[in-house]
């Protein structure tokens, strides 16, 4: 009987290693990490440190092996900030592949294979609403199917995954996803009765929910209430160093469309593109434009205006988002913009994308 079990260990050394209730990390990075050292960081809660250990790249792979651990992600990772290589993975007892080459994951347990199925649906479903809901040509009825999708994948991925640090890391990364107070209190309401102690949604979720939709609720009422006002003047700097006032560029056109940006704001940089499109439509039927930056500093607003090359008037209020005119225009965020008639009424405000300011194009076109 000795002489079969060392047979078999001499034969099949792997199955031997992994029947002995361990996790086994077997890593692959590419040739250029040859020689430098890979670290593993195991950690109690968000933050507390409880092991480290490394293992050097050889061949760009790496290996790890330990007792199990599943009631918080790990971390692996190589390289020093900001060329740092990292990747979360679930010390579960198996055979775990980490890859952190061309792609980066960790797959072969259950655990950490349910981490990558749960992250790739909810991408795919939250992508299918969003581009539905940012689409104008999309019906109604489909938002609202894929909406319905997306509450019903978290609500049940919650559920059916509670117990699990994947179900846990789940519902922290993707509860503020839940749109309704009433999702999330059914939520809740269910947790509380399936957990001893729920902390995954709270009764503090659902306030900060709740402030949330109070806060927004009076936000979109303040901007209503500027519509069919007068706009307000103010005297800015153009990229001469000149003074300009807003008033020197309404009346001119139809229309005036005036964006709130600053080139520290990726989400307003991404959206001047699609602003460009619309002014070349609709510049003929009487649209013009007028950028005014946020930004603080003179060097940073006229590299990135650069790089933007906007065909039309820029100028820049050099005291920022807490300047005069940002409260005299109720702009909490950017980017944010207003539409302006010819007379320098305000007939649209809170506009904040391509797609909002091309529906109020229409709207008074």
């Amino acid at each position: 009987m000795k002489l079969k079990i060392i047979l078999l260990a001499l034969l099949f050394p792997s199955v031997i290693a992994y029947a002995q209730g361990k996790y086994h990390i077997d890593g692959i990075l590419n040739n250029d990490y040859n020689g430098k050292y890979v670290k593993l960081f195991q950690f109690q809660g968000d933050t507390l440190i409880t092991s480290i250990d490394s293992a050097k790249v050889e061949n760009g792979k790496f290996y790890f092996e330990g007792a199990p651990h599943i009631n918080d992600f790990a971390i692996v990772t190589i390289g020093n900030y900001p060329y740092i290589k990292s990747l979360e993975v679930i010390l579960e007892e198996g055979h775990i592949k980490a890859y952190m080459d061309t792609a980066f994951v960790a797959s072969g347990t259950y655990l950490n294979d349910l981490h990558n199925t749960l992250d790739a649906e909810f991408k795919r479903v939250y992508h299918k609403w969003f581009n539905l809901t940012t689409n104008g040509g999309a019906v109604d009825i489909e938002r609202e199917k894929a909406y319905d999708e997306l509450q019903k994948f978290i609500y049940n991925s919650t559920i059916e995954n509670r117990s699990t640090v994947v179900g846990r890391r789940f519902i922290r990364d993707h509860k503020s996803s839940i749109f309704t107070l009433e999702n999330m209190v059914k939520l809740h309401d269910q947790l509380e009765a399936l957990e001893k102690n729920n902390s995954l949604v709270t009764q503090k979720d659902i306030d900060d929910l709740s402030n949330f939709i109070a806060r927004n609720k009076e936000y979109t009422e303040r901007q209503t209430k500027m519509n069919n006002t007068q706009y307000v003047n103010f005297e800015l700097q153009d990229t001469l160093g000149a003074k300009k006032r807003i008033a020197q560029y309404v009346g001119k056109s139809r229309l005036l469309f005036i964006d709130f940006w600053a080139s520290w704001c990726s989400p307003c940089r991404a959206e001047i593109p699609h602003i460009k499109d619309i002014y070349q439509k609709y510049k003929n039927k009487g649209l013009n434009v007028l950028t005014i930056s946020f930004d603080t500093n003179l060097t940073s607003w006229r590299n990135a205006l650069k790089k933007l090359d906007m065909p039309w008037s820029q100028l820049i209020e050099i005291k920022g988002m807490g300047s005069a005119l940002s409260k005299a225009y109720q702009i909490s965020g950017i980017p944010y913009g207003i539409l302006i008639d010819a007379k320098g009424t305000i007939v649209a405000a809170g506009i904040g994308s391509a797609e909002g300011l091309e529906k109020a194009i229409l709207k008074e076109l």
